[in-house]
């Protein structure tokens, strides 16, 4: 489930509270919209609520923007009292190597789309700020955001682009995938189930 940021807190906690009737379909709460003037602080409360009432917690974070590294902050470090453990987006982390730090120590994953991002950002920037998170040991898990909208790119296309413009080779490739495995909210019978599978592709350094 996920909260929109550019309506009012109250609104937000309007709608988790309404949702609780559907929380056997609900694994985690999350952030997204318009970021302006709008950091993840703005929710706390419904974070604290969702926190002690057993959800996932995570948010969105704008690449390129003029605020997003302070928000990353929040929620790495703050949200739910003690920060999430999923980052959307987020590459702006890279602009500071003590958050890269605190989002590995505590294994906060982070979800990453770059079709989405090389639209509006420079291309070789964004290929180095995902290489930078890999290789400073941060879990990702590469999706690709709003296929339809992205001109028709999933899965496989961002996939397929990371490894040639980050330049991973096949070892790295199937780093990438178990960590999105890892940091996924699958039970964990399932997420055995996946690596047991990704581990018949050949082995994970």
């Amino acid at each position: 489930m996920c909260l929109l940021r550019d309506e009012p807190a109250q609104s937000g906690m309007e709608h988790y509270l309404a949702a609780l009737n559907y929380r056997d379909m609900i694994v985690g709460i999350g952030l997204d919209s318009n970021e302006d003037q709008r950091p993840p602080s703005l929710f706390e409360e419904v974070f604290v609520r969702a926190r002690a009432d057993g959800f996932r917690l995570t948010a969105h974070c704008d690449v390129g923007k003029a605020y997003p590294l302070e928000n990353v902050q929040q929620v790495a470090s703050s949200i739910g009292q003690t920060g999430a453990e999923r980052i959307d987006h987020g590459l702006n982390a890279t602009d500071s190597p003590e958050l890269m730090r605190l989002i590995c120590e505590k294994g906060i994953g982070m979800t990453v789309c770059p079709w989405s991002y090389i639209r509006h950002q420079p291309f070789d920037e964004v290929f180095d700020r995902i290489r930078t998170l890999f290789d400073v040991g941060i879990k990702i898990a590469i999706g690709s955001d709003d296929p339809t909208f992205m001109e028709d790119t999933w899965i496989h296309e961002n996939l397929l682009l990371v490894q040639r413009f980050c330049e991973f080779d096949n070892a790295d490739m199937l780093r990438l995938a178990r960590d999105a495995i890892d940091i996924c909210w699958a039970p964990a019978e399932v997420k055995k189930d996946m690596l047991d599978e990704l581990g018949r592709v050949g082995p994970i350094s």
